[in-house]
């Protein structure tokens, strides 16, 4: 019995001692009680948080006129896309948007927002693709305004894309128009061999209007006996095109009776505005020499330079060119796209039901 109550009575010293040595070891500043706020005091301090705007919601005026911290965070989104024609395209976009702003008065950028903006597209009659780059722009910069800690959360987020299921309307060429169209330049002019060297990258090689734009003389060289074009594409993506003989010929033709100032490929001939061509041609020099030398071969179809690089894709897929060749020629990150390209593919003249028979 007295064993046990001195066991007792040191599990209870134990227990006392532990308690006093843990609240030892705390301060005594942090053991002092907190005076109490007063009721009242407690509720202006939540009455001015409740009213003080949060910095981390934009209102739309905020774009419209940026701060100088917005503005180099707007400055950085697009300074960081890799591919100037994105960049350009985006900041068009985005130039957009801001117009649209302009008209909504005080008004937070929400979800709501962008839903209307979307409406205010559709009213207008863009295309369904086209109101998607649009979206997808908005999704983008504001994803890097939250990174960037100027927005607590992606507005564009809840947005959903139209995502069009329909057949594009870009129309190919097929081989007897294509040959028509090649007929057409006068090759003993500066401006005609330039025209025609532009067809054929065009229609053999299926370059984007904006890299025909952007080609240098440094970009041609030759390997393993062919003569290739070097060019960095969608994406900043490097791609290496071959020259074949008759695309070589025409563009050695015009080096012969044009050269180019400076270092693009494809400059100016004249300048009647501001006399400068030691430039990049514009990319709206690309359309008309497409659409020009087409109506002049009795071409009434809509077309444009995108007609020609999917004619070229086409035309390599009518010839049984592996899946894999096609995708690295055009420069794709995946082989879906080459079906969504084959603009033959839905030939009336080699449709199946021509060749469907019950005997």
């Amino acid at each position: 019995m007295k064993l046990g109550r001195l066991l007792l009575l040191g599990i209870r010293r134990k227990k006392r001692t532990k308690k006093l040595s843990s609240r030892a070891s705390v301060p005594l500043k942090s053991r002092q009680k907190a005076p109490k706020k007063s009721a009242r005091v407690t509720r202006e301090i939540v009455a001015v948080r409740s009213a003080a705007p949060s910095s981390t919601t934009l209102l739309a005026p905020d774009l419209v006129r940026p701060g100088a911290e917005l503005r180099n965070s707007i400055e950085g989104f697009l300074l960081d896309l890799r591919s100037e024609h994105t960049r350009k395209a985006y900041g068009k976009d985005l130039k957009r948007f801001v117009q649209y702003l302009l008209t909504r008065g005080e008004v937070p950028i929400d979800r709501t927002l962008l839903i209307a903006y979307k409406d205010l597209l559709l009213s207008e009659g863009l295309e369904h693709t086209s109101i998607d780059r649009h979206l997808s722009t908005l999704k983008s910069f504001f994803r890097w305004l939250m990174e960037d800690g100027q927005i607590s959360r992606n507005p564009a987020e809840g947005v959903r894309f139209l995502n069009p299921k329909r057949v594009s309307t870009t129309i190919g060429f097929t081989d007897e128009e294509v040959q028509r169209i090649l007929k057409q330049p006068n090759l003993h002019t500066r401006t005609g061999a330039q025209h025609y060297a532009i067809l054929m990258i065009l229609f053999y090689c299926g370059l984007r209007r904006s890299e025909v734009c952007s080609l240098r003389t440094t970009h041609i060289s030759q390997e393993r006996g062919h003569r290739i074009l070097k060019l960095k594409g969608k994406g900043n993506a490097e791609r290496v095109v071959v020259l074949v003989p008759a695309v070589w010929h025409a563009v050695r033709h015009y080096l012969s009776i044009a050269v180019p100032c400076g270092e693009y490929l494809f400059s100016p001939i004249r300048n009647n505005r501001t006399g400068e061509v030691r430039k990049p041609l514009d990319p709206s020099m690309i359309f008309y020499i497409v659409t020009s030398y087409a109506k002049k071969a009795g071409i009434t179809n809509r077309v444009s330079p995108h007609s020609c690089r999917a004619t070229a894709i086409s035309n390599a897929r009518d010839k049984n060119v592996p899946d894999r060749a096609i995708q690295e020629f055009a420069g794709w990150a995946s082989p879906d796209m080459i079906t969504r390209y084959d603009k033959r593919k839905t030939s009336i003249e080699k449709s199946a039901a021509h060749f469907i028979d019950y005997g």
